[in-house]
């Protein structure tokens, strides 16, 4: 089973009481709410090769993320490494966005030059709630999966404040990890950007959401990852994302990441006892063009 076997039939999700979904790639989202407030979650349209990223330092792509991001009021970013946070310094520098993240993305955005009052440094020991316009948003401390040798957080740490202005890929340290759980007028998501998790921090009010954005990404390397986090969310729908190869550019096919096995994935959620649907997005980097056509 591929993907696009139960890709939704239109390029954005767009929920009943309109907040417009769109996959950005990775772990990334861009959350349009019906009355104007956009909410960015671990942005990252750049998508640096991978011989690049292994040799050289990386920079973002200055022009692709001006053409995907017309505006943004906030960033929420998940954890440090560079396929979530690399981009968000010059998103919101463009854009004005108050970024929320672990003290690493803070550090970062300092060393960029974003101003300290552009940037909130989040609570690693404790659910925080705060509002973006009609959302609602609390960001819940979470963990990384450990699939690097030794069973570990790869490229574990803080990015230090001293940084440089441009780092090499391994100096995106991992930093303090979070999950999102996001209120709008009601309808629930949540986005659980690294293949792992700790059930006593998630909140009674993200049981039962509407919409978990699940990253499936070296799941291999948590215990019972799928059936744990189904067990914990009891999702309405389940759309699964970070399963793409991140150092291919979203104008080629994609390419999934090895140990993907997205048959299994969605295996594994059909034998769950209350049986989520399952739903992918195309990656859509740019803007679709018009207004959305399909509701659901």
């Amino acid at each position: 089973m591929d993907p696009t076997d139960v890709q939704h039939d239109s390029p954005v999700f767009v929920t009943p009481n309109g907040l417009t979904v769109r996959w950005l790639g990775t772990a990334g989202y861009e959350l349009t709410s019906a009355e104007g407030p956009i909410l960015l979650i671990d942005p990252y349209v750049t998508r640096v090769g991978l011989v690049r990223y292994l040799t050289r330092r990386i920079v973002p792509d200055a022009a692709l993320v001006a053409e995907a991001f017309s505006r943004a009021d906030a960033i929420l970013v998940g954890h440090s490494h560079f396929d979530h946070v690399m981009d968000v310094p010059l998103i919101a520098q463009r854009s004005g966005a108050h970024v929320h993240g672990s003290r690493s993305t803070a550090n970062l955005m300092q060393a960029m030059g974003l101003p300290a009052a552009q940037f909130t440094a989040l609570d690693k020991d404790a659910p925080t709630t705060f509002e973006v316009g009609p959302f609602k948003v609390t960001a819940v401390p979470s963990v990384h999966s450990r699939f690097a040798l030794g069973k570990k957080v790869p490229y574990a740490g803080d990015i230090p404040c001293t940084c440089e202005v441009h780092l090499k890929g391994s100096q995106y340290r991992c930093g303090d990890v979070f999950s999102f759980l996001v209120d709008y007028h009601g309808y629930r998501l949540y986005h659980l950007g690294s293949a792992n998790l700790i059930e006593d921090a998630i909140p009674r009010e993200a049981r039962g959401v509407d919409l978990l954005l699940m990253c499936i990404a070296a799941r291999f390397a948590t215990e019972r990852f799928v059936p744990r986090t189904l067990a914990a969310f009891t999702p309405e729908r389940v759309m699964p994302m970070h399963y793409d190869f991140m150092w291919r550019s979203a104008d080629k096919p994609m390419r999934l990441l090895p140990r993907t096995d997205f048959g299994r994935l969605v295996a594994e959620v059909r034998t769950f006892s209350r049986e989520p649907s399952v739903l992918t997005l195309p990656i859509l980097v740019r803007p679709p063009a018009g207004p959305p056509s399909q509701r659901v």
